[in-house]
């Protein structure tokens, strides 16, 4: 059975997970270039590596175009090695944001290799609610509750890409609301203030270019990242899906999609069996067959209709329809051809965007678009499955990839910090009864029963007549106990305390809030220290 690797986020406020380690950066370039720069097979009867430099160079004339449009873009070095990471275009923790830093500086400080480093906005997820977590403190109650305010009402479920801005008001406010709601936790580095109030200028601008609010966010995190020095590009993969080169790709699938699932579905299964995962949603569904339709691991929706569906393929001669079985369907007469791709690439448009799923997506980025690729802690555990795939498919070792995240917890003031746990004190709940003579006696009826109690334990029977034995210490263990009330009052007490502090806790060191909370320049000096401490 496939042996996985296990990868956890680390625990520690201010810890980073960089693996293989950033030292090491320099020589898995060129470890994986040797590796890609030996494969030999055909993406839809085009030589993968005539695909590959097509790609890109697509890839990266995109990149700087897009890019332009909202930031100086640097001169970029000719035949660099590409470096990769990706995210949804969301206010994500600062522990996804650490990524795009050590992005920058591997592409900085590669040794003997020009690198560019390019982040690929993940636009075809289905997005979520578009709000941002933040704690409230209630001062009169000493409690603290979770809320969320509200960037704006544009519909969740659909792609980010497809998220258009509904509230134009409710957008443009978003900066202040926030700034407004995490106030009352400003302390230390938050006196400064939040960075969104840098932030949101960006993304008042961007929203004006593009009326969409994963691009704006996206957009706006980007050109505060140039601000702070980061030469990074990026590029949405909803534009790398309108190239050729991925056109190719997803032919090399589709026209061999019976075998593709094959593998692919067995691969899903072994994960499954590896990890004891008894859902059939987990990690990824099945592909299906229903008649003399397959499944194929792509979505399609347009402007006219948002929602993803699922694609799904049969042969129609020497060709392929592709269709999501209600109204979107193309047929592809010779989908074999070298000229295949270029129609399937023409297809595109506004009504009709064909997008990867998840492993795809990293599979082609991986496979085809760069050098490195950078996951976090979720991708990297779910590209373990992709990489089964490649491997078996298209019969070639994949590339190693890049571990990167961190933990950054508010800078709060620390008023809710307990000496004891909920579990200490009912340790010593436990112990009233059980062991009473380990709280000081108050009377000198307590200093007797403690003293019979150690006689008792002094002397404990032999196995078979500890029947009166162990009546009287119970007897005594009970008489102490019920001269412990005070001390029984002040544990319920304090383990009510307890309660709410690890409550209160549990809520305000959460490493899921969105680095927009954070004090800017006191966020950048612990990415500094971190990316220092790792090499």
């Amino acid at each position: 059975m496939t042996t996985y690797r296990t990868y956890r986020a680390p625990r520690e406020n201010g810890e980073a997970l960089i693996e293989p380690a950033l030292a090491d950066c320099s020589r898995l370039l060129a470890s994986n270039r040797a590796n890609s720069a030996a494969w030999t097979f055909d993406l839809c009867g085009v030589p993968f590596d005539e695909v590959r430099q097509a790609a890109r160079d697509e890839l990266v004339r995109d990149a700087v175009r897009y890019t332009s449009a909202y930031r100086q873009v640097i001169d970029l070095p000719p035949d660099a090695a590409i470096v990769m990471a990706g995210h949804q275009p969301t206010l994500f923790h600062p522990g996804v944001w650490f990524k795009n830093f050590v992005l920058d500086e591997v592409a900085n400080r590669a040794a003997n290799v020009s690198v560019i480093g390019i982040n690929l906005v993940i636009d075809n997820d289905a997005a979520a609610t578009a709000a941002v977590r933040v704690p409230v403190i209630d001062r009169q109650t000493h409690t603290v509750t979770g809320s969320t305010v509200v960037i704006d009402s544009a519909l969740s479920g659909v792609p980010y890409e497809q998220t258009r801005i509904r509230d134009r008001d409710v957008f443009d406010s978003f900066g202040v609301r926030l700034a407004e709601a995490i106030a009352p936790l400003e302390s230390g580095p938050l006196e400064a203030g939040p960075l969104v109030r840098e932030l949101w200028p960006f993304a008042q601008a961007a929203a004006v270019r593009c009326e969409n609010v994963a691009c704006a966010l996206a957009q706006a995190r980007h050109a505060l990242e140039g601000t702070l020095g980061l030469r990074t590009l990026e590029v949405p993969i909803s534009v790398v899906c309108r190239s050729e080169s991925f056109a190719a790709f997803t032919l090399s699938i589709l026209n061999h999609l019976v075998r593709f699932r094959s593998i692919y579905n067995d691969a899903v299964i072994q994960y499954r069996q590896a990890h004891g995962i008894r859902s059939n949603a987990h990690p990824v569904p099945e592909l299906a067959a229903e008649d003399d339709w397959i499944e194929a691991p792509l979505w399609l929706y347009g402007d006219d209709s948002p929602q993803r569906r699922g694609v799904w393929v049969r042969q129609v001669g020497e060709g392929i329809e592709i269709s999501d079985r209600r109204d979107k369907s193309f047929v592809l007469d010779r989908s074999r051809d070298r000229s295949a791709a270029a129609a399937l690439a023409a297809q595109g448009g506004s009504n009709w965007k064909l997008r990867p799923r998840a492993l795809l997506t990293t599979m082609y980025a991986r496979m085809v678009l760069c050098d490195l690729f950078m996951h976090g802690i979720g991708g990297a555990k779910y590209d373990q499955l992709g990489d089964q795939i490649l491997k078996r498919f298209y019969g070639v070792e994949p590339n190693e990839m890049m571990v990167v995240s961190a933990t950054l917890q508010l800078p709060v003031a620390d008023e809710f910090a307990d000496a004891r746990t909920p579990n200490q004190v009912r340790r010593r709940l436990r112990d009233l009864r059980f062991a009473p003579d380990t709280f000081p006696p108050q009377s000198p009826a307590a200093v007797s029963l403690v003293k019979r109690k150690r006689e008792l334990l002094a002397r404990i029977p032999a196995s078979g007549s500890k029947r009166n034995w162990h009546v009287e210490l119970t007897r005594v263990n009970q008489q102490l106990s019920e001269l412990l009330s005070g001390e029984r009052a002040e544990l319920e007490t304090a383990l009510a305390t307890a309660i709410a502090a690890a409550s209160a806790n549990s809520i305000l060191r959460s490493r899921e809030y969105s680095f927009a909370l954070f004090n800017l320049e006191s966020l950048v000096n612990r990415y500094r220290q971190m990316l220092g401490a790792k090499w």
